[in-house]
């Protein structure tokens, strides 16, 4: 893609992406509730990220949700009860989550996450799988697959593990915690905060010295750092995914669910 262009999707919730210079940006492009991801979306992000692998022109991709508010609320839970119903499906659904996770972790280039409001459960991954999260003060964090009887995706996992230690991960996974901006700071769960007004110009900033240092440099520290960080005990998740598998076939997966659009607190079983 040349400057200033454009990929635009239709007004339906999925991402867009966007180049300006040396740069491109990936919007997640549902404000209107809280840059929830589809399905649709979900899919959408490799495909948009596939046109950036092999332009040399990029130097680095920004990741961001669309009106200033949310970066990610996560998955669209509405649409549960349809694409998560059956271990089979939701094993379906993780695939295609962990495809957009890799597409943004296997960009050659750096990648930014530049975060405001909720980041939460899927969009959290989302902001784990990019290599820096640059956030506002505004911003705040969860992982409530707990409150749902689902299991976090465990290459999602892994990355967080990777960021903040077993221990930190263990509790934002068994408590489904709101961490604040400063919290998220402390436990490395995020890279800077800034206050609202100055956020878009550190992120400039940030942009300006990825232009100006050496692509091959980066890219080799990119891939260099992937591969020592992919260890066997990471790829060899066989029980973890069989235990998702598990929590999506529970009647406490579907109480969650049921719960969260009666918009009352679940009753969970343990089965």
């Amino acid at each position: 893609m040349t400057s200033e262009q454009s990929v635009q999707t239709p007004l339906d919730g999925n991402p867009s992406l966007t180049t300006s210079g040396q740069i491109a940006e990936l919007i997640l492009n549902a404000p209107e509730r809280k840059n929830a991801l589809p399905l649709s979306g979900w899919r959408r992000i490799p495909e948009l990220l596939s046109q950036l692998k092999n332009d040399s022109d990029i130097r680095a991709l920004i990741v961001r949700g669309a009106g200033g508010k949310a970066f990610c609320a996560g998955a669209d839970i509405a649409e549960f009860e349809a694409v998560r119903a059956t271990p089979d499906a939701a094993a379906h659904y993780d695939q295609i989550n962990v495809a957009a996770f890799q597409a943004l972790k296997t960009l050659p280039v750096p990648v930014v996450a530049v975060i405001e409001g909720p980041c939460l459960g899927g969009g959290l991954g989302l902001a784990l799988a990019c290599d820096l999260r640059i956030a506002s003060s505004t911003s705040f964090y969860s992982i409530p697959a707990a409150r749902l009887g689902l299991a976090y995706p465990p290459d999602a996992v892994g990355d967080l593990v990777e960021a903040v230690s077993p221990s930190n991960a263990k509790r934002l996974l068994f408590t489904a915690d709101r961490l604040s901006a400063a919290e998220a700071l402390q436990i490395g769960l995020i890279n800077e905060v800034h206050e609202p007004d100055t956020l878009d110009s550190r992120v400039a900033q940030l942009c300006a010295v990825f232009e100006q240092n050496a692509p091959l440099s980066l890219k080799a520290a990119k891939k260099t750092i992937n591969l020592l960080t992919s260890a066997e005990a990471k790829a060899n998740l066989t029980q973890a995914y069989a235990m998702a598998r598990v929590c999506v076939d529970s009647a406490d997966y579907a109480e969650g669910c049921r719960a969260f659009l009666e918009k009352r607190k679940p009753v969970f079983q343990g089965q």
